[in-house]
């Protein structure tokens, strides 16, 4: 009888843990629609896909970038010389993206498309220009690390709740003649990616389920359609943070539990306006890139590094007492 009563009571743990893990892998599969039909995501949770990469701009309208291999959600291209960053997102139709610096509607020719296997550019030289050197960095949204999706401005303060998560990093980007804006976990206001001193009407706070935005036009003028990047925090993939400046060169900042492919820092200051900087794992040496038209800088993230990055005594990502936020992104895939 032992070995009978043994055997039956095994078969049942086995069961109970296969239905155990059935329960679980449902819960990662499903599929989120926004409102509206403005964003569909298969949200199994495979890790945060992301792929960074350059080339050489040949000015041939639609040309193709297939190094990512996969189909992404955002684009960011900048060029190494003073070109404006250029944001497309996979909620923008037709062929239209969102320079990131100045007060600039969504444009054509310059990233017109995103592919199965990459991205299409137009011949625009923020993008394309003949014999000149570009990073890209493409990054696939999964649903808990990346949410990408849309809203319609109402021209009152509103809060965006579909998310799915609460967000440490939120960019809005209008159709309109409005500069893109971000807001990350511990910033006093928002802020354009570029320059500036912030706005109090922008992003107006980080929600436990998405974010809510003031009246300004950059993110809320009635009829108009938004487009949004909304981050979280995940273990060893995503991660925001602070730190505060001390005008060191070759300073480690450390915390993120991973080697970056991708780090974007934005100064919290509402005194003095000051640049916001990006570096890709792309980029050689010590150069980093900001988002409006400037060259390549050397003094700013200096390096990507096994817990964190390195920055220089550039001001825009290290001057004295003044306190500093990042998004660090790793790619999870195969």
């Amino acid at each position: 009888m032992r070995p009978r009563t043994l055997a039956a009571v095994l078969a049942a743990a086995a069961l109970l843990a296969g239905i155990a893990i059935g329960v679980t892998h449902a819960a990662f599969s499903s599929v989120s629609t926004t409102p509206g039909g403005t964003f569909t995501a298969d949200t199994r949770y495979d890790g945060l896909r992301l792929a960074t990469g350059s080339y050489t701009g040949d000015a041939t309208d639609a040309r193709a970038i297939t190094a990512p291999n996969f189909r992404p959600d955002v684009v960011i291209v900048k060029a190494a010389t003073a070109q404006v960053g250029v944001i497309r997102t996979s909620t923008m139709a037709g062929d239209a993206s969102k320079p990131m610096s100045g007060a600039t509607a969504l444009t054509a020719d310059l990233v017109q498309s995103l592919d199965a296997s990459g991205f299409t550019l137009g011949a625009d030289a923020r993008v394309n220009g003949s014999g000149v050197s570009y990073t890209w960095t493409a990054i696939k949204a999964d649903g808990v690390a990346l949410k990408v999706g849309s809203y319609s401005g109402t021209g009152v303060a509103q809060s965006i709740t579909n998310v799915g998560f609460g967000p440490s990093f939120v960019a809005v980007m209008g159709p309109n003649a409005t500069a893109a804006t971000l807001r990350m976990t511990g910033m006093t206001r928002a802020f354009a990616f570029d320059t500036g001193t912030g706005s109090t009407t922008q992003i107006t706070s980080l929600l436990s389920t998405g974010f809510s935005v003031g009246t300004n036009a950059a993110v809320n003028t009635s009829g108009a359609t938004y487009h949004y990047v909304a981050f979280d925090d995940v273990v060893g993939q995503s991660k925001v943070a602070m730190y505060t400046g001390n005008a060191t060169a070759g300073r480690a900042i450390t915390g993120t539990g991973f080697q970056p492919s991708y780090v974007l820092v934005r100064a919290n200051d509402t005194a003095t306006s000051r640049a916001g900087r990006h570096r890709p794992a792309s980029l050689a040496g010590t150069s980093s890139q900001g988002f409006n038209a400037t060259a390549n800088v050397t003094t700013s993230i200096t390096a990507l590094q096994s817990t964190g990055f390195q920055v220089g005594t550039d001001a825009s990502v290290n001057a004295n007492s003044i306190a500093y936020m990042y998004l660090a992104l790793k790619d999870a895939g195969p």
